[in-house]
């Protein structure tokens, strides 16, 4: 049985970028919120009054554009937080804030339901940005930051359960993430997929491969690809997840616009080996994500009125996408909650 079906038909379907843009067009005006500290952006959202400690205990280079971070919690009562949000992050000697989403489970952080053998945690997965200083200080070398204290702040209205939203009618997430926008939908899965089997699950993930020369990537190399793999898995294991729970991959290369060579996959044959999971449905294309995969998944009339969907990607990618989604007749707009990553 093939766990992983690939597709690459997709000459007549609109595509959606997930990245910036490279093309000899015109130049677009870029809007002032790019140019925006993080405080200043997200002035208008939802944040805790105070600071709180963590400490700087592992780094993990999942690619060379992204480093994964976890911060031990020193105050035994933990740090509250829903699925989504992000944090104010105070780095030493830098005045001004850098803004992270957690990438962690809320149970990592308290006591109640974190292992009492184990330290409390939060995880942020930070790109390489030069031009950011907080996201700077975190790409020095690993041996001259571990250990080091920070302060932090919660934020943010982008959760997971969807606020304001009965979900007594909900029987279907759908989770459209482009590039990093990935971030805060895996805290939301960590939860919906261990806590509430009732639920049909989709993910929808572009993302572009880390080119490396002389291989192609690895499952690892892909932002928590083997973790979002794990989580679908067990959840099929645990629960007998089935009908519309699935997993859709649209990798792109690194380089300019589509992969053309079908090595440039992954090999996913030892991750999918340790799963479990011979029924987990995931496909794999070699495009952008298209308008056209975007439709198929909103479902029918009845699965529209009965669904949630994310979206948290680049400006371009998450406007497209709302858009379309609010142009469905049985989507409810208050039923379609939006990121973006800047």
């Amino acid at each position: 049985m093939h766990r992983f079906t690939r597709s690459r038909s997709r000459s007549q379907s609109t595509k959606i970028n997930s990245s910036p843009s490279h093309s000899h067009e015109e130049p677009k005006l870029i809007p002032a919120k790019v140019n925006l500290s993080h405080e200043e952006r997200t002035a208008s959202e939802p944040r805790a009054t105070g600071l709180q400690r963590i400490i700087l205990d592992e780094v993990t280079t999942v690619n060379d554009t992204i480093r994964t971070f976890r911060f031990v919690i020193p105050n035994p009562t933990g740090i509250n937080f829903l699925p989504g949000q992000w944090l104010d992050v105070y780095v030493p000697g830098i005045a001004k804030a850098g803004g992270f989403t957690i990438t962690s489970s809320p149970r990592d952080a308290v006591p109640s339901y974190s292992d009492s053998a184990s330290k409390l945690f939060l995880e942020l997965a930070v790109q390489k940005s030069p031009n950011n200083p907080p996201a700077a200080w975190l790409w020095q070398p690993v041996n001259s930051i571990r250990g080091k204290e920070l302060q932090v702040r919660v934020g943010g209205n982008f959760v997971w359960p969807p606020p304001g939203v009965n979900m007594g009618g909900i029987s279907r997430a759908v989770f459209i993430a482009g590039g990093v926008g990935i971030n805060p939908l895996v805290s939301m899965l960590s939860v919906i997929l261990k806590e509430d089997p009732s639920l049909d699950v989709c993910l929808m993930y572009s993302t572009k491969l880390p080119r490396i020369p002389s291989r192609s990537a690895k499952p690892s190399e892909v932002l928590f690809l083997p973790r979002i793999l794990e989580l679908f898995g067990s959840a099929h294991a645990r629960h007998g997840r089935r009908n519309y729970s699935r997993i859709e991959l649209f990798f792109t290369s690194s380089g300019e616009g589509e992969m053309d060579d079908e090595e440039e996959y992954p090999n996913f044959d030892e991750i999918l080996e340790s799963l479990g999971a011979p029924d987990l449905p995931v496909v794999i294309s070699p495009n952008r994500m298209a308008a056209l995969d975007v439709s198929i998944n909103v479902g029918t009339k009845d699965e529209q009125r009965k669904s949630v969907f994310y979206v948290c990607g680049p400006p371009d990618m998450t406007d497209e996408i709302t858009k379309f989604l609010g142009r469905q007749h049985d989507v409810d707009k208050a039923r379609v909650l939006c990121e973006k990553w800047w």
